[in-house]
C-alpha cells in the first residue's frame, strides 16, 4: 500500500464497534540479507531477529483485519488491512521473527513498535507511539510524533527523533544525529565519531565518549545542555548562549558577555589535535560537569 493511500484511509475511515480478536501464524521463506516491510495502523509490532532463511509472523488482528503477507526474491511484504471498522481503534498486534542480516522498514500511526536481534538496518516511522531498538544494528533510522524513542546496542548510523517523548542512546557507537522538540535527549556510552544533537525546550544530557578527533555539536532554544566529560579529554570547546548561563567545572577559561546584549560565550582548550565540542542555546543554562 502506498504511503499516501496509507493515510487517507486513516483520515476518512469511519468508527464503529469493535469485535473478538482472530490469531494469526505464517511463515514465509525469505532471504537472509533482503528487505523486509511491515504496516500496520495501529496496535504493536514486535521484531526478532532469528538465524533462519524464513518470515514468521504471529499474534492477533483486529476485528474485519486481514494480513497480506507476500515473499519474493528478496523482498518480504506484511500488511494489516482493516475493512468496516475505523482503522484507528482497530488493534493489530503482531510478533515477527525476521533473519537477523535484514533491511527492516515499519510503518504506522497509532503504533508501538519493538525491534530486537536485527543486525542489517532498522528504520521505523509511527505518529502516535514508542519505539524500542536493541541490537547491533548497522543503521538505525527512527522517527515518532509523539513516543518515546530508546535506541540500545547501535553501531554505525543513528537517527532518532520524536517531538513530544524522550530520546534515550545508550551501549551505542558510530554517528548520531538525534532531536526532540519538548523531551528529555540523554546519550551515553560510547564512542561517537560525530555527534548532532538538537532540542527546543527539552533538556539534552550528555555523557557519552567521544573518539579522538569526534565531533559534537549540541543547539538548543530553552533547553539545558549538561555535558560530562573526563577530565583528562583533549577538546576544543565552544559555548555560547544568549541569555542562558554557562558554567564549567574543569576551571578552564573565563566567560564573555558582550556589552550591550546579555549574550555569553566560552572559549577553550584542554589540548591541542583532539575533538571539537560546540554547543549554542538561546536561553537554556550549559553546564559543564566532570565524569
Amino acid at each position: 500500500m502506498k504511503r499516501a493511500a496509507f493515510i487517507l484511509m486513516t483520515i476518512l475511515a469511519v468508527p464503529c464497534g469493535l469485535a473478538a480478536q482472530t490469531p494469526v501464524d505464517e511463515r514465509r521463506e525469505a532471504a537472509a540479507d533482503g528487505v523486509v516491510e511491515i504496516e500496520n495502523i495501529a496496535g504493536s509490532v514486535k521484531v526478532m531477529g532469528w538465524n533462519e532463511a524464513a518470515v514468521q509472523v504471529t499474534g492477533t488482528l483486529a476485528s474485519g483485519a486481514e494480513l497480506e503477507f507476500e515473499s519474493s526474491g528478496k523482498r518480504t511484504t506484511i500488511e494489516v488491512e482493516v475493512e468496516g471498522h475505523n482503522p484507528m481503534e482497530a488493534a493489530s498486534d503482531l510478533e515477527v521473527r525476521v533473519p537477523a542480516g535484514s533491511r527492516l522498514e515499519i510503518e504506522g500511526v497509532r503504533l508501538d513498535v519493538e525491534v530486537s536481534g536485527v543486525t542489517g538496518s532498522v528504520e521505523v516511522e509511527t505518529v502516535e507511539g514508542g519505539i524500542t531498538q536493541a541490537g547491533a544494528a548497522k543503521e538505525v533510522s527512527l522517527q515518532s510524533v509523539m513516543g518515546t524513542v530508546d535506541v540500545t546496542g547501535a553501531t554505525g548510523h543513528i537517527q532518532a527523533e520524536t517531538v513530544n517523548g524522550t530520546v534515550t542512546i545508550r551501549e551505542s557507537s558510530g554517528q548520531l544525529e538525534a532531536s526532540t522538540v519538548n523531551g528529555e535527549l540523554v546519550v551515553s556510552d560510547g564512542p561517537f565519531e560525530r555527534v548532532a544533537l538538537e532540542s527546543v525546550a527539552g533538556e539534552i544530557r550528555f555523557e557519552a565518549d567521544l573518539t579522538a578527533q569526534a565531533r559534537l555539536d549540541i543547539e538548543t532554544v530553552s533547553g539545558s545542555v549538561e555535558l560530562f566529560v573526563s577530565p583528562g579529554i583533549k577538546a576544543e570547546f565552544a559555548l555560547s548562549s544568549f541569555s542562558g548561563g554557562l558554567e564549567n567545572d574543569l576551571g578552564i577559561g573565563t566567560v564573555e558577555q558582550e556589552s550591550l546584549v546579555p549574550a555569553k560565550e566560552l572559549n577553550f582548550s584542554t589540548g591541542a589535535g583532539g575533538a571539537r565540542i560546540s554547543v549554542e542555546t538561546l536561553s537554556g543554562n550549559v553546564h559543564i560537569r566532570k565524569r
